[in-house]
This record gives C-alpha cells, sequence and structure tokens, in this order.
C-alpha cells in the first residue's frame, strides 16, 4: 500500500515538472545565462593570506635554502594547496610536494634541492578550511652568486589576488540570494512562534497569515538550498576540474559543512507542513494537490542528500559519518510518528521545535565558515557571529514577510483577520527591538574583532564595505522609529485606513532596504578582513623581551623584539645612574648560548644609533627555551663589563598551541576585562530600553531589575577601566620610540 503511494506521488511530482509555465522556463534560461557568466575564468576570493615565508620574500641569499616556510592566516586544505618555484624564464624548477604541518594546518613547507645562483618567483596556491576559498601569491627570491654579485635577469610575473578588492559580482549575487533565503526562512518561523495556536483546519480554511508563513517558510528553504549549492559549484569550478568535484565535497571542511546545511534544511521542508514527515508519507492530513507535491518533493530530496553522503561515506573516509547518521535522525523527526498522521493539538508544536532547531543548526554551518571562524578566540568570535546572524534573520526575515503580507492586503479592500494581524505587528515589533540590541553588541563586537584599528575602517576595502553597511542602516533606523510608534496604536491602524496606507508604504520602502542592507552583507562576508594582515595575525609572537640590568657602573637596559624563535630585533641602552656620561664605548657584543648547551654560541655586534643606544637584527635565537645572552660593552680608558641576562624564549609549538585555542580574547589589543565591562554596561541599558513594557508588566519587578542594571553599569565601568588602566601600565613602549631622555629617566638617580 505505501508503495503504491509513493509511485502515485513520484507520478504527480512528474506531472508537475511537465507542467512547467513559461516563466519558470525563462527562470530557467536566465539560471543558465547566469551560470555562463559567473563560470568564466577569473581569479577567486579567497581568505588564506599569507603572513610570513622563510626566507623572506625579496631576500638575497649567499647559500640557497633547504626549503621555504609558509604562514598562513587560515588553515589550509590539503588536496588543493600546492607551492612551487619558477626560474625567470617562468620555467618550473622540479620539486617534491608542499607538505602541511599536521601540528599547524597553518604552516606550510616546500621543500627544495640545491638551488644554483639566480633569480627565482616563489608561487603558491592555497585553499582555506574555513571558508573555502581559493589564493594565489607570489614573491621574488635571489640566491646570490659566489663572490656576492646579483645574478642578473628579471623574476617572472605572476598575476595573484589582491587582497584589498571586492568579490567578483556574481559570488556577491548569490550570496545575497542565499541569506535573502535565509532570512526568509528564520523569519517566517519566528513568526510562528509569536502567533497563538489556531484549532486544527483543513487546508482550505488555514488563516491567511499562516498560509502566507508557509509560503514564505518554503520559498526561503529553496532558495537556500538552490543557491547554496550555485554557489558551491561556481567556485568549486574555479579551483578544480569537474572530476575533482567529489573529492572538494568530501573531503574538504567547507564540502563537509555544505552538506550537514543541506540535509538539515532538506529535513526542515516537510516539517514546515501540518502533518510534517508523517502526513506526507502516510498521506491521512488533507493536503493540496500543490502542497503535497512539494512536501514529497523535499522528502526526496532528503533522502537523495542522505544517499549522497552514504556513498561519500564508503568511497573516500569515514569523516562525514556523523553528517550521515546524527543529521538524518534529527531532521525526519522520527517522533511525529507517534501521530501517525493524525492531527493534534500537540503535533504543530512539536514540528515547530523540530523546525527551529534544524533551521538554526543549518545558520551555524555559515558560522563556522565564516571570518570569525578564523579569528582569534574563534569560539567567542563565531558565537558572537552566530547569535548575530540569527538576529538578523529574525528581525529581517520578518520585516520582509509583512512588507509581503501588507502588499497582499493592498489588494483586498478590507483586512482579514485583524485582531491576529494586529497581535502579530505587536509582538514582532518587540522581538524586532531585542534583535536589533543582539545586531548592536554582536556588530561593535565583531568589528574589533575584524579591525585592527580604527584607521582601517577607511584604509581598507573591508572597512568601507563595512562603512557603507553601517550607512545603509542609519536610514532603517530612522523609518522603524516611526514604524514603531504606528505598531503602538496598532488596532487603529489596522481598522483606519487613512492610517494603514502610510504604515504599509513605510513597511515596504524598509524591506527594500533591508534588501539592500543584505547586499552590503553578501559583500561584506566576501572580502578579507584587514585582521588577516601580517601585523594583526603573529599571535605566536609574544611581548617584547624588557629588561634592566645593573653591572659596575652601567645600567643596561636590552630589549628583543618580538622574542620569538626566528628573527628579532636587539636593542641596548647603556646609561650611569646618577652620572651624565657613559664614556666612550667602542663595542657592545652580544653573545647567545641556549640552557641545552648543544646550540654552540653564535655573536652579534650591535651597530650605534647615537645617544649611547644600539641595535642589530638576525636570527639567533633558533630554538624556544632559555637563552643566556652575554652583553659585553667595551669603552676607551675604562673596564671593560659582561652582564648577563636570561631571555625566556616561547617555544613556536607552545605558542602555536595555544594561539589555536577557541577561546583566547579575540580581541588581543584589549583586555579581557574591557570586552567583559563594556558587556555588563550594555546590558544595564535594557531596563531603560523597554522599562514601560516591564512597568506594565509588574512595577516592582522593573525597580528591582533597574537595580541590577546599576550594578552592572558600576561594575562594568569599574572593571573596564582599571583593566585598562592594568594593560598601560604593563606594556613598555617599542624601544624605537624611547627617546634617550625618556630611557634614562627610568633609573634611580
Amino acid at each position: 500500500m505505501l508503495i503504491a503511494r509513493w509511485a502515485g506521488a513520484t507520478r504527480l511530482i512528474w506531472a508537475a515538472f511537465r507542467r512547467v509555465r513559461p516563466a519558470g522556463l525563462q527562470l530557467v534560461w536566465l539560471l543558465a545565462l547566469l551560470s555562463t557568466t559567473l563560470l568564466a575564468p577569473r581569479a577567486a576570493e579567497a581568505h588564506a593570506l599569507l603572513l610570513r615565508a622563510e626566507p623572506q620574500p625579496n631576500a638575497e641569499l649567499m647559500h640557497p635554502p633547504s626549503a621555504i616556510e609558509f604562514w598562513f592566516s587560515e588553515p589550509l586544505e590539503k588536496a588543493f594547496t600546492g607551492a612551487r618555484i619558477l626560474r625567470t624564464d617562468g620555467t618550473e624548477v622540479p620539486t617534491v610536494d608542499a607538505l602541511i604541518d599536521p601540528v599547524d594546518p597553518t604552516h606550510l613547507t616546500l621543500p627544495l634541492e640545491k638551488l644554483g645562483p639566480g633569480i627565482y618567483t616563489v608561487v603558491w596556491q592555497t585553499l582555506s578550511s574555513v571558508d573555502g576559498h581559493e589564493w594565489v601569491g607570489s614573491f621574488p627570491l635571489t640566491v646570490l652568486n659566489a663572490d656576492g654579485s646579483r645574478p642578473s635577469g628579471n623574476a617572472a610575473v605572476i598575476s595573484g589576488d589582491n587582497p584589498n578588492r571586492l568579490p567578483p559580482p556574481g559570488d556577491a549575487l548569490l550570496r545575497w540570494l542565499s541569506l535573502l533565503g535565509a532570512v526568509l526562512l528564520v523569519g517566517s518561523l519566528s513568526l510562528r512562534w509569536l502567533l497563538p495556536q489556531h484549532a486544527p483546519a483543513a487546508a482550505d480554511h488555514e488563516p491567511l497569515v499562516d498560509r502566507l508563513l508557509t509560503a514564505t517558510a518554503m520559498t526561503g528553504l529553496f532558495g537556500l538550498i538552490i543557491f547554496g549549492w550555485l554557489l558551491f559549484l561556481f567556485q568549486a569550478f574555479r579551483i578544480a576540474a569537474i572530476e575533482e568535484l567529489p573529492n572538494l565535497l568530501f573531503t574538504t571542511r567547507p564540502g563537509k559543512l555544505l552538506m550537514a546545511r543541506q540535509a538539515l534544511l532538506a529535513g526542515v521542508g516537510p516539517l514546515l507542513y501540518r502533518g510534517g514527515y508523517a502526513g506526507i508519507l502516510i498521506r491521512s492530513t488533507p493536503f493540496t494537490r500543490s502542497q503535497f507535491r512539494f512536501g514529497a518533493l523535499a522528502i526526496s530530496l532528503y533522502l537523495m542528500l542522505c544517499g549522497l553522503g552514504l556513498a561519500g561515506m564508503f568511497y573516500y573516509d569515514l569523516s562525514v559519518l556523523p553528517f550521515v547518521i546524527a543529521l538524518p535522525i534529527a531532521a525526519s523527526g522520527w517522533s511525529e510518528f507517534q501521530f501517525r498522521g493524525k492531527t493534534t493539538r500537540h503535533q504543530p508544536f512539536l514540528r515547530r521545535i523540530w523546525a527551529s532547531l534544524l533551521a538554526a543548526a543549518a545558520l551555524l554551518t555559515f558560522s563556522a565558515s565564516s571570518h570569525a571562524a578564523a579569528a582569534r578566540g574563534s569560539g567567542w568570535a563565531v558565537a558572537a557571529d552566530y547569535i548575530h546572524l540569527i538576529a538578523a534573520s529574525v528581525w529581517a526575515g520578518g520585516l520582509l514577510f509583512l512588507a509581503l503580507f501588507l502588499l497582499r492586503l493592498r489588494r483586498m479592500e478590507t483586512v482579514p483577520e485583524q485582531d491576529r494581524l494586529v497581535l502579530l505587528l505587536q509582538r514582532f515589533s518587540l522581538s524586532a527591538q531585542v534583535a536589533v540590541f543582539a545586531l548592536v553588541l554582536t556588530g561593535l563586537f565583531s568589528g574589533f574583532v575584524q579591525l585592527p584599528a580604527f584607521s582601517s575602517l577607511f584604509e581598507t576595502t573591508y572597512g568601507r564595505v563595512l562603512l557603507t553597511k553601517v550607512a545603509i542602516i542609519a536610514p532603517i533606523m530612522a523609518l522603524a522609529f516611526f514604524n514603531n510608534r504606528a505598531v503602538r496604536k496598532a488596532a487603529e491602524t489596522v481598522a483606519q485606513t487613512r492610517r494603514l496606507r502610510p504604515f504599509m508604504f513605510r513597511v515596504i520602502v524598509e524591506a527594500g532596504m533591508v534588501a539592500a542592507l543584505l547586499g552590503s552583507i553578501s559583500v561584506l562576508v566576501q572580502t578579507p578582513p584587514p585582521n588577516a594582515s601580517a601585523s594583526a595575525m603573529q599571535v605566536e609572537s609574544p611581548l617584547p623581551f624588557n629588561e634592566i640590568t645593573y653591572e659596575g657602573d652601567l645600567a643596561i637596559h636590552l630589549q628583543v623584539t618580538p622574542n620569538r624563535v626566528g628573527h628579532n630585533r636587539y636593542w641596548v641602552h647603556l646609561s650611569r645612574p646618577g652620572a651624565s656620561e657613559v664614556g666612550e664605548v667602542q663595542l657592545v657584543r652580544l653573545s647567545f648560548d641556549h640552557e641545552s648547551g648543544q646550540m654552540g654560541q653564535a655573536r652579534l655586534d650591535l651597530a650605534g644609533l647615537g645617544d649611547d643606544a644600539f641595535a642589530a637584527e638576525g636570527a639567533f635565537l633558533n630554538r624556544g627555551g632559555d637563552w643566556r645572552v652575554s652583553v659585553y660593552v667595551r669603552r676607551r680608558g675604562l673596564d671593560d663589563l659582561l652582564a648577563e641576562v636570561t631571555v625566556p624564549v616561547p617555544s613556536p609549538d607552545a605558542a602555536q598551541e595555544s594561539s589555536r585555542s577557541p577561546w583566547l580574547n579575540p580581541v588581543p589589543r584589549l583586555p579581557a576585562g574591557v570586552l567583559v565591562g563594556g558587556l555588563l554596561v550594555a546590558l544595564s541599558l535594557v531596563p531603560l530600553l523597554w522599562r514601560r513594557l516591564l512597568l506594565r508588566a509588574s512595577r516592582p519587578l522593573f525597580f528591582v531589575l533597574v537595580m541590577g542594571a546599576l550594578l552592572f553599569f558600576l561594575s562594568g565601568a569599574l572593571l573596564g577601566l582599571l583593566s585598562y588602566q592594568q594593560m598601560n601600565n604593563n606594556t613598555p613602549p617599542p624601544a624605537s620610540q624611547r627617546t634617550p631622555h625618556q630611557t634614562r629617566s627610568v633609573f634611580p638617580v
């Protein structure tokens, strides 16, 4: 019996495809034309940027390196990441495959055979495991002749991507359509929770608001699925050949996240109808013909994705096993079968819970592949980005639905279900206010995470796109203010035509501006943020070593910047406490001895900078641990002095392991106390923002919240000020910015 029903459903779906209207055919042609445009060869946007390399870019070396080391801003995908080295004529030097460090996935090594003197071009191609985007770059490297002269010729020219450019228009368009689908789906689901539960009814007698909510949610769902696949395919075709698509889908993190998202979304579809999975499979719930067709299509799509995941699991590896087992069980909502397709008062509530949880989990995959996932302290950054996305979807999706609903009402002479519409407007107004409050908090936090300095707003492409987003938000908030005043008197606004029409116009205009805002967001999320620069992403670098020691009649101030394994700057300043001159300094030499005693001793002579300051640079600290740095000072007519200072150098592995912790402070330039204090101050505004609602609910409760808000404000302000002051006291100014007078003032007189 069940097989016969499924056969009938298959025939209905096929008949629906055969009766495609001309408008649908036009849409197909439009998508084909768009595909041709988007698949045209161009550089793909990406965010795995090169932070540093050893040897350094543009280096001129006396001896050829045995390997080239790269460090990137994001973890790399092994299958689609590589590097090569070219001669001046563009021919490739034979090398083995580049290797990704299993401990540090941002570290790439290209082993080299012995290179002869010449000018070379180092080229790399990376695929970020965070956002799935490709990046291509290069830099010249010179191996000098035996006599130290520079070889003739010029480095091969390789066209690389510009990290400050905007994403391709096609990708931005598909991302915008995906975001539009996400906000329509989540906004419609959130509005369902704001409406009171109506009595079970036949499909033809379902309230207008509920029918439109279902249609809007289904539109957003299918848009999110279709354009999500298109965006992945268009980016994949630029990265690899068509035969590599399965490998890209099943072995890379972005591909697995896409599979998880699509399985979750496909599982949401049948839950949007009254009968859910049980109502469609058993077909005991009254559906219209079109509703049953779409429900059967959603289940077929879901089963196809499950089969695709199973095939990938058996052919590639077990890494997709969680998506095949956990997600299908969650997405199907088997508990609905306890009702056996019967409509009860408990079933809609259970369906809403399943649909909301699965949609929320699907949105989490967006945050897991966003800029926040590559930031320092990614746990906090991803959480803030996820809350931001949910709040934006609730606010923007609800507003877009209201605009569509009001456009539908313009065709009617009367407003049906006035009481239900009034209740919807009032409750949505409150939820929108809460969502906007969350948007402001999380948006400010994300701005601090992604922007290393205030000037980045004006000097970088990411900052300018962010300013455009803020410029669009300003008029939206102005319109929202007037609309909120109309909602306070929602009963009068809905009942009177002279008030309803201006309100409709403002809501529609506000919804159009929200659609434009989503366009700016689609560009923003695909533009590399400024925190991907080397200066902001050197997370393994601790604070500079800064210490003063006394030997004989001298005070010796030693600073090592940035005090890490590898290249450092060494700065020494000499002074005589209680005297004005240190004498004529002939030599300042540093000697380096590692605590293990296995590294041998290295020496470095410092160059004079004037005013008894000396400095030099070099790679003398080549292992983590304690180094004994001896400072030898020779002065004319005075005894030589030798001072020893212990310099602890963090191990690169330990520093890298610490930097990958998802719960570090994501804004290293600000102490955690400042961020927590700012959050407490922001939460103290809650009773002020919703004082009228709280006063109507309960005056005693309002005064209790006011006292709690005052405590939050005082404790947050105190915590932030103390943390900021402590940061300023503990951080020494850079040696290069000190004047001689400032340096001497730190010694006792």
